[in-house]
């Protein structure tokens, strides 16, 4: 089993329990079924903790059309309502939700193809006693071209969402708004935290204690790079020329952010050495300085790497992904991928020894994890019945 706990710590950013992890107890818990039902794809499960429970997001085939439901879990494991409520449901697709609480709201964001020309980005407001105070959603995104894979970080006043936003014609931006509790957004428009010559795409943010930092992929997908800015709580852009994470030689793409005492950890994969991709992360100051400019190797194991996800406590973050197995034979359906849940700890210096959470577990996992009270909740999604199903683990028990 993992060896590894948590344990809260005093203080910690706003709107997060903070928590510390040590090396000596075991701490993987049973599986949970978070959604799984015959017929119908139930995908990319998103966790978000309120101080008493999680709330667990997901996109489901079961209309038809893609909507986004929710459920609950809660500390003992338990799955209620068992079948889960619905957050989203439009005329059309709803897709890749993320949640974060704050406000004493969790606002679960996601892309919507109801205006059935382009993509935009919509908000709701789930309470935690269950209530969705927005059932027809909130436009927070909307105009020309796509908007798509939106995420959201709260400061403690404020939520700021993050989405890639298409330049018609010539490529994709990174564009971010603030939200309040109350659901309104508080800028005239988008702020365009990222533009410029090719692609900047799959944007994640996470708030440090005086800053967000929004981090993302530049440049074509076989030499991207990873960049970020800092935004303030007012919504200025602080750096109109971003901030140089890694430009590595390769790619290194889906990066994924959270923050510790006020340094932002960003991890992503990295191909500097082999197109079966690494793990690799690097530190980010309040300043916008890194200490690690040519980042440190999380794992390095020769398979493929795909898709991290990171959540912090105190001083020590949690980094999760996917590791790949060889494929004897063609790979033609997403159920031909067989790869395993993994975890780590990092607290910046070296990090711990990688950790197998769900083993040979089939297609992509698009892993998340929360941090929260006694227990991190990592979440995935698998092909184990030939339909995606949602599943989870608590990482704990308080020391």
């Amino acid at each position: 089993m993992l060896a590894f706990a948590l344990a809260l710590a005093a203080g910690g950013c706003a709107g997060a329990d903070r928590a510390r992890f040590s090396a000596d107890r075991p701490v993987v818990g049973p599986e949970i079924v978070v959604s799984a039902r015959p017929q119908h794809e139930e995908e990319d499960p998103v966790p978000s903790w309120d101080g008493s429970r999680y709330l667990v997001v997901w996109q489901t085939t079961r209309r038809g059309p893609s909507d986004v439901y929710g459920t609950w879990v809660d500390p003992a494991g338990r799955v209620e309502p068992r079948d889960g409520f619905p957050i989203a449901e439009a005329a059309s697709d709803t897709l890749f939700p993320d949640a974060v609480f704050g406000g004493g709201v969790h606002l679960v964001v996601w892309q919507d193809l109801r205006s059935r020309r382009n993509w935009e980005i919509y908000a709701a407001r789930v309470t935690p006693d269950g209530a969705v105070r927005d059932p027809d959603g909130l436009a927070i995104g909307a105009g020309p071209g796509n908007r798509r894979y939106p995420r959201v970080a709260w400061s403690g006043r404020v939520f700021l969402a993050v989405w890639m936003q298409e330049r018609p014609g010539s490529g994709w931006d990174v564009a971010a708004i603030r939200v309040g509790a109350d659901g309104r957004t508080l800028d005239p428009a988008e702020v365009i935290v990222a533009s410029g010559p090719g692609d900047q795409a799959r944007p994640a943010v996470a708030w440090t204690g005086r800053t967000f930092v929004v981090t993302w992929m530049t440049g074509p997908p076989e030499s991207a790079d990873i960049a970020a800015a800092r935004v303030g709580e007012d919504g200025t852009l602080l750096d109109p020329d971003p901030l140089v994470v890694s430009s590595a030689p390769g790619a290194q793409r889906y990066p994924a952010v959270a923050a510790a005492d006020g340094t932002a950890l960003i991890v992503w994969i990295d191909g500097r050495a082999s197109d079966r991709f690494a793990l690799y992360g690097a530190r980010l100051d309040a300043d916008g300085r890194s200490p690690d400019p040519e980042g440190v190797p999380l794992s390095t194991a020769p398979r493929l790497h795909m898709f991290p996800a990171v959540a912090c406590g105190s001083g020590t973050c949690l980094v999760v992904w996917e590791e790949e197995h060889p494929s004897a034979g063609p790979i033609t359906r997403v159920t031909d991928v067989v790869r395993d849940v993994m975890a780590l700890r990092w607290s910046g210096g070296a990090p711990g020894v990688p950790r197998v959470l769900a083993p040979a577990a089939r297609g992509n996992h698009f892993t998340r994890v929360a941090v929260g009270g006694d227990r991190a909740l990592v979440a995935w999604k698998d092909y184990r019945s030939g339909l995606a199903g949602g599943f989870g683990r608590f990482v704990g028990p308080l020391e």
